[in-house]
C-alpha cells in the first residue's frame, strides 16, 4: 500500500536509528497568522572540500546510497542539513517535492496552537467511528497498529470492533505522529479548518502551503475517473482530493464502495505499485527548506503559542544518555521517501535535517529507505566529516 509504517520506518529500526551515537473548510476560528515571519530559506553552501572521495553507488536503501543519488540524480533530491551551530549544507532546498507524511508536522503544529489558544482540548473524547470515517486501508497497517497500541480490539480489515469506543484527541494526534495514521491527519484538518494549517505552516516560514488530504489523495488513486488527471496542477488536484475525502467521511455507501475498489485494485500488486509511483508524483509537495523551517520553529519554540504542545508530540521519547532529545517524522509512497529529524542538545543548540527523495524503483522496501535516510541525516547533523561528505555531492 502507498504509505509506510510507524513514522516512516518500523519501530525497531526507529529505535536503533535514534540511538546512533553522536560524533563528538470546517473548524473553529484560528489565531492570527505569522505574517511577519520571512519565507524559509537556507544560506548558500560553502565551497566543496578539495579531498572529496569518489561518489558512492546510488541506492535508496543505504545512507551512502543517498549521497550517490544526490550526485547522479540531482533533480530527485531535496536536502537540508543544519547542525544548529552555524554549519548548513543543502541541495536543491527550494525544489518542490512530494512530501508524503512528513507533512504531518503541519497538523501537529496547528493542533498545538489550537490547544494553547483553548480551541481544542487534548483530553476531549473522540468516538473511534468518527475517526475511522476518514480511514482507507492504504496505510500499510498504520491505523491497525495505532488501534493495537491503544488496546482497541479490531477487525481483520483494521477497524475497531466497537466504533463507539472513544480515545482522547491527544491519543489520536500521537497515533498520527508515531504510527503515521492518515485518518487522524484528515480528521484534524476537518476539525481545525484549512486556515489553521496555513497559519501554522506560515509561522515556520512555509508560505503557499499545498494542503494535503491524505485520504483524498488515496481516493484519487482508487477512483481516478473522479479525479483530475495526474498531469493537472496541484491547484486543481488539491481541492478535488479534499472533496473526495469529505464525501468519503460523510457517505457510508461511498466509503464502502471505495474500500472494495481498493481491495480489487491491489490484487495486482505489480500494476498497483507502478500506478502508485505515477500517482505519487501528483501528490502534495513542499521543499526541504520549508519543512526544515517549520520543524526548527516548533522544536526551538519560535513558532509561538503551542510550540511546547507540538514538540511534546514530536518528541515522545525520553532523553538519550547524552541528554539529547531526538524527533523523527518520515513518510513514503512507492518511489518516494521523505524524512525529517531534529536533535535537541543539552547546550540549547538544535540540529535539523530534511531529506526528500523520489525516482527509485517502486518495489523498493520503504522501511529500508526510511532507515537509510534517517541514518544519513543524523550522521550529517552530528558529524562534521559526514556533513562534508554531503557537501561533496550537494
Amino acid at each position: 500500500m502507498p504509505e509506510f509504517r510507524k513514522n516512516g520506518i518500523t519501530a525497531t529500526a526507529l529505535a536503533f536509528a535514534l540511538l546512533l551515537p553522536a560524533a563528538c473548510s470546517s473548524g473553529g476560528e484560528t489565531g492570527g497568522a505569522a505574517v511577519d515571519v520571512p519565507a524559509a530559506t537556507v544560506p548558500a553552501n560553502p565551497p566543496r572540500p578539495a579531498d572529496c572521495a569518489p561518489v558512492p553507488r546510488a541506492a535508496p536503501t543505504t545512507a551512502d546510497g543517498w549521497l550517490g543519488i544526490t550526485a547522479t540524480k540531482p533533480d530527485d533530491v531535496g536536502l537540508v542539513v543544519d547542525d544548529g551551530r552555524g554549519s548548513v549544507v543543502s541541495h536543491a532546498p527550494d525544489a518542490q517535492m512530494p512530501i508524503a507524511s512528513a507533512a504531518k508536522i503541519v497538523h501537529v503544529a496547528a493542533y498545538g496552537r489550537a490547544v494553547a489558544e483553548g480551541r481544542l482540548r487534548p483530553d476531549e473524547q473522540v468516538r473511534v467511528g468518527d475517526w475511522e470515517n476518514w480511514y482507507l486501508a492504504s496505510d500499510a497497517g498504520a491505523h491497525p497498529g495505532a488501534l493495537d497500541a491503544l488496546g482497541i480490539p479490531r477487525s481483520p480489515e483494521g477497524t475497531a470492533l466497537d466504533p463507539n469506543r472513544t480515545v482522547t484527541l491527544q491519543q489520536m494526534v500521537a497515533s498520527m505522529v508515531q504510527f503515521s495514521d492518515n485518518a487522524a491527519a484528515d480528521y484534524l484538518r476537518d476539525r481545525l479548518g484549512d486556515q489553521a494549517l496555513i497559519d501554522a505552516a506560515a509561522a515556520g516560514g512555509w508560505r503557499d502551503l499545498d494542503l494535503p488530504s491524505e485520504l483524498g489523495a488515496q481516493l484519487a488513486l482508487v477512483r481516478p475517473q473522479e479525479a483530475p488527471p495526474l498531469s493537472a496542477p496541484r491547484s486543481v488536484r488539491g481541492p478535488a482530493e479534499l472533496a473526495l475525502a469529505q464525501r468519503f467521511a460523510a457517505d457510508p455507501a461511498f466509503r464502502e464502495d471505495s474500500r472494495r475498489r481498493l481491495v480489487a485494485q491491489a490484487e495486482d500488486v505489480e500494476a498497483y505499485l507502478l500506478e502508485s509511483e505515477r500517482w505519487a508524483r501528483s501528490t502534495s509537495t513542499g521543499s526541504a527548506a520549508q519543512l526544515a523551517g517549520l520543524w526548527r520553529a516548533v522544536i526551538s519554540g519560535s513558532f509561538g503559542a503551542g510550540a511546547d504542545v507540538a514538540r511534546n508530540e514530536l518528541e515522545p521519547d525520553a532523553p538519550r544518555p547524552d541528554g539529547q532529545v531526538r524527533a523523527v517524522k518520515g513518510g513514503s509512497f512507492p518511489g518516494v521517501g521523505t524524512m525529517a529529524v531534529s536533535v535537541r542538545r543539552p547546550d540549547g543548540t538544535i540540529g535539523v535535517g530534511v531529506l526528500l527523495g523520489r525516482g527509485f524503483t517502486p518495489t523498493t522496501d520503504l522501511n529500508d529507505v526510511g532507515l537509510a535516510q534517517l541514518r544519513l541525516l543524523v550522521q550529517a547533523v552530528e558529524d562534521p566529516a559526514a556533513r562534508s561528505r554531503v557537501l561533496c555531492v550537494a
